[in-house]
């Protein structure tokens, strides 16, 4: 047998030594990236909910006079910050506002408004391809474009200051297989007293897209107020139309637990 010169063997060494470094380096790295990643997120929400407590004050003074003003004088006398949400709701609750959940959606969109790159965004997938939809609903090109909401699910538990799953499943049809322009529109309403107060869509409430045909998903989140009371009541809606189809339309109610 050959034995190998110590040059060769020095250099083979240093080669998978090197190899080895470089993979190590290249993991810290994507941890170090992930990290900073998390952080970076983090740091938004951060930054989201002391906008949030911020406009929720704001928007009370404005919409209910002494009664906010009551609200931020306890909010001074507390002198925390934390507290400056509730204390400002509570003079709104006396001052006759709308309640705490129209207030906290309403700076929610003011805060998107000031820093879009905040909004969340939906995330969409096509989960069954346009042969097998058509083979489904028996679908023919004389028909012409077709939208159709299949249904809107909100897996459970939803609790105060956490954030509502919402999947909406649809199909969008052309006679000849071809992408579709596609409008949708969402909407979210807080139920109280058997009655429904339309408040803003934290998101995207309307898009306009271009779509493969066949089934989609949509998951978008809706975050629930850290003092909503369990019980609390909401009803998301979806919308979804296609190059002049009938507008398909499906909702799902969902309530705030423990």
């Amino acid at each position: 047998m050959r034995h190998m010169s110590n040059n060769k063997a020095r250099d083979l060494r240093n080669d998978q030594e090197g190899k080895a470094g470089s993979g190590l380096r290249g993991r810290c790295q994507s941890m170090l990236f992930a990290s900073i990643g998390v952080q970076a997120q983090e740091s938004a929400n951060d930054d989201l909910d002391s906008c949030v407590k911020h406009e929720q004050i704001v928007g009370t003074a404005k919409g209910a006079g002494l009664g906010a003003l009551a609200g931020l004088g306890a909010m001074l006398v507390a002198h925390k910050k934390e507290d400056a949400g509730k204390a400002a709701l509570i003079g709104a609750v006396a001052g006759g506002v709308a309640g705490w959940a129209t207030s906290f959606y309403t700076a929610n969109e003011t805060c998107y408004k000031k820093n879009p790159a905040w909004i969340p965004e939906s995330q969409l997938n096509r989960t069954k391809d346009y042969d097998k939809i058509k083979k489904e609903i028996r679908y023919n090109a004389k028909q012409g474009p077709l939208a159709r909401m299949q249904s809107i699910q909100v897996p459970g538990p939803v609790t105060p200051n956490s954030q509502a799953e919402v999947k909406s499943t649809f199909i969008v049809m052309t006679p000849n297989g071809a992408d579709a322009p596609v409008t949708i529109d969402r909407k979210l309403f807080v139920i109280a007293d058997d009655k429904e107060t339309e408040v803003a869509f934290p998101g995207h409430s309307s898009q306009q897209l271009t779509l493969e045909p066949g089934q989609q998903q949509d998951v978008s989140h809706i975050p629930i107020p850290p003092d909503a009371k369990p019980g609390s009541k909401y009803r998301v809606q979806m919308a979804v139309t296609t190059d002049g189809s009938p507008t398909a339309v499906a909702s799902q109610q969902f309530t705030v637990t423990q």
